[in-house]
């Protein structure tokens, strides 16, 4: 049976741009998303598709539970110190790994970029029992953006597309991701987990995206451990230096993390699609 939620989706792209600014902040809880999406009625698939498209970001609370978030965060910690930092591109049979991207690392990205980066994929032994819970979520998201619920799961570089968990730290006064638009071909939302809070974890700084008129809004402040965000792959964001008067320690857990969930065109392909940078004078975004 074709999704309701595909029919939506190309019906908006078909007759409109795609969206590059953020309209509004919406907040649900997710047990109630959840059902929505799952059992879905005519009014909810064409509005949801439509506020998304029209450059809403949803800001769906409590779909982790905290203490899974605060497990992964100090298993994520302890892996990136158990092992040397490292890069593997994503080919037939790439392991997981962690990598300190640094200033002068970060340059060589497609978007400039400075963080410490644990990545996981669903064909390893999964080291941090991630791929479960995960999944749970990923699959409702996915049903959202009009693929089949398990959709990529199985693939290995070679089928073009796969799934890969990253677990991202953001270190204190340098941590930081430019102004961007993701890859959307094979995944129209960015789906992005919170795991630490602004005000407890850290002071100042994070998620923001990009207004009309290149306003910065920020969206950390009513964002709490556990939530998810999502918007269209397009919308312009980045991530602000956090704790801008405390020296980046690579060897703590201090500053902020957060846990992505990407389908990313493989490296087994020339050409894959892949995100951009975009160049825009936004004050105090950057390190």
């Amino acid at each position: 049976m074709p999704s309701p939620f595909l029919k939506a989706w190309e019906a908006f792209e078909n007759a409109y741009p795609r969206p590059t600014r953020v309209r509004m902040l919406r907040y649900w809880p997710w047990e109630q998303f959840s059902k929505l999406v799952i059992k879905p009625d005519f009014d909810f698939v064409w509005n949801i598709v439509m506020t998304l498209y029209a450059g809403d970001v949803y800001i769906i609370q409590d779909a982790f539970p905290k203490e899974f978030m605060q497990r992964i965060k100090q298993e994520a910690f302890n892996y990136g110190q158990s092992s040397p930092s490292s890069f593997h591109k994503m080919l037939e049979g790439s392991p997981d790994f962690h990598r300190v991207i640094d200033l002068e690392t970060g340059k060589k990205y497609s978007f400039n970029v400075c963080k410490h980066s644990c990545f996981f994929y669903p064909w390893n032994d999964d080291p941090l029992g991630l791929f479960p819970s995960v999944y749970e979520r990923w699959r409702v998201i996915k049903t959202l953006m009009g693929l089949d619920y398990r959709a990529y799961e199985r693939n290995t570089p070679k089928d073009g597309v796969v799934d890969r968990i990253q677990i991202a730290q953001y270190p204190s006064k340098i941590g930081f991701l430019e102004p961007h638009s993701d890859p959307y071909k094979h995944q129209r939302l960015f789906f992005s987990g919170y795991m630490t809070k602004r005000g407890v974890d850290y002071e100042g700084g994070g998620f923001y995206l990009v207004g009309e008129g290149n306003k910065v809004v920020e969206a950390e402040a009513d964002i709490d451990v556990g939530d998810i965000g999502i918007g269209y792959a397009t919308i312009y964001h980045g991530v602000a230096p956090c704790n801008r008067d405390r020296a980046p320690d690579w060897n703590s857990m201090d500053g902020r993390w957060f846990l992505s969930m990407y389908s990313n065109a493989s490296d087994e392909y020339p050409d894959r699609h892949t995100g951009a940078p975009v160049k825009l004078d936004l004050p105090g975004v950057l390190p």
